[in-house]
């Protein structure tokens, strides 16, 4: 089928040719605040598809698509080309690995993929989850090196001070480190109750910054528009003590589903 790294499973549609590529990251978690701002990358920038990855570690059952069509589970490499000085490769996935070891095989198999094509530096997009609806959504970042991070705080973005990046958002990372590439984490402020594409635009936004890459915001900007909205409507339900539909809270505090 292709190239295996251990149990990864590889299979290569094209081989791009990417100018100065970085590696961007974005997968399925809390908020989808990575996965979000990927696709919308991949979107906007017409990106195509060159590199599958399909591994025993992801969650086991079939995607049906559009008529009924079932297709494995799988992650995804596109070559986004820019008509700045850096080209993307883009990589996400249906979900992540259910084992650690699988999170860890399929973070290495990606980035020897990437970096034989060209990428030196990596970025990943993830939530920095605070369990409460903020009326101003920051974006934090943790880097491999001082340089990066100076990069980062001096475009606004606040320094993470300790904690961990749970992950392939973090071992992609951590591993770039040993790789000889440069890793950083941009991490997007949110509740972690709903899908947030409010952190998906400030990631995006910081991200635009750091690069100096030119990045258009305009459909994410609507969908972060109305998530505004939502939030406002449950924040002012919240302040009234009242629940969706009107009706009043009492006892136990209500849950976001």
């Amino acid at each position: 089928m292709g190239n295996r790294q251990e149990e990864i499973v590889t299979r290569t549609l094209f081989e791009p040719k990417a100018k100065s590529p970085v590696l961007v990251c974005g997968l399925p978690g809390s908020g989808y605040v990575g996965k979000l701002a990927v696709d919308h990358l991949v979107e906007s920038f017409g990106g195509r598809l060159f590199e599958e990855f399909y591994s025993p570690s992801f969650p086991p059952h079939g995607n049906v698509k559009g008529e009924g069509v079932v297709r494995a589970i799988r992650g995804e490499l596109y070559h986004c080309e820019t008509d700045q000085r850096n080209d993307l490769f883009i990589f996400t996935a249906d979900a992540q690995p259910t084992t650690s070891r699988g999170e860890y095989e399929l973070c290495e198999a990606v980035l020897q993929e990437a970096r034989k094509r060209g990428a030196t530096i990596v970025f990943t997009l993830a939530a920095y989850i605070t369990g409460d609806f903020q009326a101003e959504q920051r974006v934090f970042g943790a880097a491999t090196s001082e340089e990066l991070l100076a990069e980062l705080t001096e475009n606004g973005v606040r320094a993470m001070k300790e904690g961990g990046i749970s992950g392939m958002n973090g071992i992609i990372v951590g591993m770039a480190g040993l790789l000889g590439m440069d890793g950083s984490c941009l991490l997007g402020e949110t509740s972690g109750y709903l899908v947030d594409p409010i952190a998906s635009q400030q990631v995006l936004e910081a991200l635009s910054r750091v690069m100096k890459l030119k990045i258009d915001l305009t459909t994410l900007s609507a969908r972060a528009l109305e998530a505004k909205q939502v939030i406002g409507d449950i924040r002012t339900m919240t302040e009234q003590g009242t629940e969706p539909g009107g009706s009043r809270r009492t006892g136990q505090p209500g849950y976001i589903g």
